[in-house]
């Protein structure tokens, strides 16, 4: 499974209640009560539930297996039932061929081809039924019981659907997906400062074209989730400022560099979007060109340096989710087993970064002198010196 070897990709999502600290016998019950199998084919045509982290048919699922220090080590089994669209165009063309033979004639009316449909359907209906048509996929679940976090390797959002059920059918706890509105308030209320949420809208760096006010960045009026952008936008105008490594409210400095691809979208839906991927995607010419002209990263490719170690991953700043992540590896660890909880270790490591940075800039955001460090970010995505990028922040 990839939390387990490999690089990784996950989107998180915090328990609504909470889950004991341990790995206990009720706990291990739940689970094997919604192992797969245990429930029947949904409306949707899908059948889903836990299996243990080794293979596709581990539905019996032991304690020994899933448990590895403070994390459960699960994944969630969906098989999708339903005939592929070009099997049952074949087997309509087939019922329309047998009615022409049988008929002896060389075309069907309108009510024979639907009957002809019909008994198409019918017959995938029931090899669906009978498991001719299974399509099976795990995706890897880690239950983190310390921090009370859950992190799936599938950032899609009806596999993100399935398992909030699946999740509040097993413990009776929901799943509330980690974006950049709901760290947000997470992160205000423990500064006891949700109201600097209230007055927050979307910020743009260049002058609107004439009549595209805040409206036309696409966000509803409730909606927070334009943060993940600003973030990326906020890192790299912090990155540019070579200010030296960012220091985090736990002390720890930590250093950001951007690699790989940068993804910008135009805040006003006039000029599509950008994918640039470079080693270094930031400093070329159309990367600036993008900021000049309203465009800010939605996507970015970066490299985080602490004292946990250096990760190198992409993060989609809408969704705040993780792909590529590759994980540092101790090879002087023997133990199996250790080495397994270091690397989910690791994972709840670039979690909490991820956290961290998004506190940094979301102070910064509420700032009383916040309109100060736009006018400086202004400056920069012009394109304009260093110098008069100061004296706008002081204007």
């Amino acid at each position: 499974m990839a939390f387990a070897s490999g690089p990784v990709s996950f989107l998180r999502f915090m328990i609504d209640g909470s889950l004991p600290t341990d790995i206990t016998d009720k706990l291990v019950q739940a689970v094997n009560s919604r192992a797969f199998g245990k429930s029947g084919v949904q409306s949707d045509g899908t059948q889903s539930g836990w299996i243990g982290p080794r293979h596709l048919f581990e539905t019996e699922i032991a304690a020994e297996h899933i448990a590895c220090g403070p994390f459960v080590h699960l994944a969630v089994r969906i098989d999708r039932l339903k005939a592929p669209a070009n099997v049952v165009k074949a087997y309509i063309r087939l019922e329309e061929e047998t009615a022409l033979q049988t008929g002896g004639r060389e075309f069907l009316n309108r009510g024979e081809k639907r009957q002809a449909r019909e008994a198409a359907l019918i017959r995938a209906d029931q090899e669906t039924r009978a498991g001719g048509f299974r399509r099976m996929k795990a995706y890897p679940l880690l239950i983190d019981l310390e921090h009370q976090m859950v992190y799936l390797g599938n950032s899609g959002p009806s596999v993100a659907d399935k398992v909030m059920q699946l999740f509040y059918d097993t413990f009776g706890r929901g799943l509330e997906p980690v974006d950049p509105e709901r760290v947000a308030v997470r992160i205000m209320e423990r500064a006891r400062k949700t109201r600097a949420l209230e007055s927050l809208t979307p910020f743009t760096l260049v002058t609107p074209p004439e009549g595209y006010g805040e409206a036309a960045v696409g966000f509803a009026g409730t909606d927070l989730n334009f943060l993940g952008k600003e973030f990326l936008t906020w890192l790299w105008y912090r990155i540019d400022a070579d200010e030296g490594p960012l220091k985090v409210r736990t002390g720890d400095e930590v250093t950001v560099m951007i690699d790989k691809i940068v993804r910008l979208k135009c805040d006003f839906g006039l000029t599509g979007t950008d994918v640039i991927t470079a080693d270094s995607p930031a400093n070329l010419p159309e990367a600036r060109a993008a900021l000049r002209i309203g465009k800010q990263p939605t996507k970015m490719g970066l490299i985080v340096g602490a004292p946990a170690g250096e990760f190198r991953f992409t993060l989609d700043g809408m969704r705040l989710a993780v792909s590529g992540l590759t994980l540092p590896e101790d090879e002087t660890e023997q133990d199996v087993r250790a080495r397994l909880e270091q690397r989910f270790e690791s994972i709840t490591d670039v979690a909490n970064l991820l956290d961290a940075l998004f506190e940094m800039f979301l102070l910064s955001r509420t700032d009383r002198n916040w309109s100060r460090d736009l006018r400086s970010m202004s400056a920069w995505a012009a394109g304009q010196p260093e110098k008069t990028q100061l004296r706008a922040a002081s204007a």
